[in-house]
């Protein structure tokens, strides 16, 4: 069996999972709502014999409702989910027993017609990932729901991660010693309590244990579950049901199939000695740090380095640090950086100075090597979720179209100073349109995210990569010529065509489809002498792609071949 043929029939595999697990969520409704009858009944005879409802029971019939909310919006009953919803919130503000029967009355209504009118089943995420799932990042997902767990778990796998699966917290730290997960996706609530998740978490983190990066996941949307999700160092948070093309996009910013990239420092400091003793501090924590010696040289490395973050002192030959700041705020590009003085001075008027001067923290020094580290690594790590938010395509990941087109502004200047080379790509999917009318948006959400992981996981590191617009991407090929960036991309345009999709909805007639799309490409220095103007660059692009177009689709065309 041929590799596609055998990643087809481990995606046909994984679907079918999918779908049984749903099955048996929905053949399980009648039995876990006689349990919630059983358990409001408790509470119903409680509160009429004048002695009050029964508090264990409460909880009880909390942690149920709470459970079906999850689960039923996961698996598509979107009714039952709602009715599930509205008990668990009267359940948590205390809601008087006549309202509280109204809510059960109504869970039970939705219960009814769950059995008797199955929804069609929900549209999973493509998975293009599913072969290498033995050898990708290690999640580790808390959380004490059968088929919520089993439904997250298939889909983490099929998109590639391994994962381990912890029922109780009490399981976390054996796990954490066995092998450090890549990320840890857990649940706010547990049987021991309404925040036991995170508290659980901050917890283990006071005793000085090592934690890998959360997320949160929660039928809970209110402010002190997020604040106690941030106080256990949560960097993300989801409410159930979950979107899984948000999660998924999250966890790739912080983990990833590429390993997250170091944290790029770039320090401004005159004294030889200081700048020595600060980088090889930082180098050790697995920053990447350039140094730059006089300020007055620091353009170039700014363009270069592209850091993450600039550290300076206030004190200079030839340019103050305030001055300095201020040169890189006036412009655009570097707006966003995050700028830390890291000095002896102690006034604070002084210190105030520069954080009004376009600082974004001051240090003192002498510092400790930790708090230094932390004060950098917390910096970095906050802008580069901002970034990712405020230039990155939400359903892809990858740069949005201005500034994919401000990256080929970079790359041109930096090969037209260096007389380096770099080629463009234009790729758009063939007959999109008609794909969207046949098979649905959701079908075509799929193929969008089907072609962002072929193209991330066949080009390399450096190749920058960008969603135009709908079922349009860019592609920038560093050091690589017109004929080498078509050989790369002819082979993933193969692949992608090979790659069968279909309707998951069981309603569906039609069979598995593929599709393809077409590419314009060229290069600097090309064949066409347009120079280092990103427009003109594009605008020669998008001819090619629209001669490959023009050709019968499927290919790729060199603007000017």
């Amino acid at each position: 069996m041929h590799g596609d043929d055998v990643k087809e029939a481990a995606h046909h595999d994984l679907q079918i999972q999918l779908g049984l697990l749903r099955d048996g969520f929905a053949e399980a409704i009648p039995e876990k709502m006689a349990e919630i009858e059983a358990v409001w009944a408790r509470v119903r005879s409680g509160g009429e014999s004048g002695g009050g409802p029964d508090e264990a029971a409460l909880q009880f019939l909390y942690r149920m409702a709470h459970s079906l909310v999850g689960n039923s919006g996961t698996f598509g009953f979107q009714d039952l989910s709602e009715c599930a919803r509205a008990l668990e919130h009267a359940l948590a503000e205390a809601t008087p027993l006549n309202k509280l029967q109204e809510a059960v009355e109504n869970l039970r209504e939705a219960a009814s017609r769950a059995v008797r009118i199955s929804p069609p089943r929900p549209e999973y995420l493509d998975f293009p990932h599913i072969i290498a799932s033995s050898h990708g990042p290690l999640v580790l997902v808390v959380d004490d729901d059968e088929f919520f767990s089993g439904d997250l778990l298939l889909q983490l796998e099929g998109y590639g991660y391994r994962v381990k699966h912890c029922r109780t917290l009490a399981e976390i730290p054996a796990v954490l010693e066995q092998e450090m997960p890549a990320a840890l996706i857990m649940d706010i609530i547990h049987p021991e309590g309404e925040l036991a998740g995170p508290i659980f978490l901050s917890g283990l983190l006071s005793q000085g244990k090592s934690l890998p990066p959360t997320l949160f996941i929660s039928v809970r949307d209110d402010l002190s579950a997020r604040l106690e999700a941030v106080r256990a160092g949560g960097l993300g948070y989801f409410t159930k049901p979950l979107e899984m093309p948000q999660l998924i996009a999250r966890l790739e910013v912080l983990v990833g199939y590429r390993g997250p990239e170091p944290y790029r420092i770039l320090m401004i400091e005159d004294s030889a000695t200081e700048s020595t003793h600060y980088a090889h501090i930082l180098r050790r924590a697995g920053m990447h740090v350039s140094v730059v010696g006089n300020p007055l040289q620091v353009m170039e490395p700014l363009l270069t380095e592209r850091p993450d973050l600039v550290l300076m002192d206030l004190y200079m030959p030839g340019c103050s640090g305030l001055e300095l700041a201020t040169v890189i705020r006036q412009q655009d590009a570097f707006m966003g950086i995050p700028i830390v003085f890291l000095s002896s001075e102690t006034d604070t008027d002084r210190q105030m100075s520069g954080l009004s001067m376009g600082g974004d923290d001051f240090l003192e020094k002498p510092i400790s090597p930790e708090h230094l580290v932390a004060s950098l690594a917390a910096r970095v790590t906050r802008a580069r979720l901002l970034r990712a938010n405020m230039n990155r395509d939400s359903l892809t990941g990858l740069l949005n179209h201005a500034n994919f087109k401000y990256q080929l502004k970079l790359e041109l200047s930096r090969a037209a100073r260096r007389q380096g080379r770099l080629a463009l790509a234009i790729i758009d999917i063939d007959e999109f349109k008609s794909v969207n009318d046949t098979y649905g948006h959701p079908v075509g959400d799929r193929i969008i995210r089907s072609i962002t992981r072929h193209l991330q996981q066949q080009l390399r590191e450096t190749d920058i990569l960008g969603r135009l617009g709908g079922d349009e991407f860019g592609a920038i090929l560093l050091d690589t010529d017109e004929e080498g960036a078509r050989g790369r991309l002819d082979s993933i345009r193969e692949a992608f065509s090979s790659h069968h999709y279909r309707r998951l909805e069981s309603v569906s007639q039609t069979g598995p489809f593929t599709i393809t799309f077409s590419c314009g490409l060229s290069g600097f220095p090309g064949r066409t002498n347009v120079g280092a103007d990103p427009d003109a660059l594009l605008e020669l692009t998008d001819q090619a792609l629209l001669e490959a177009k023009l050709q019968g689709r499927n290919r790729i065309v060199i603007a000017g071949a």
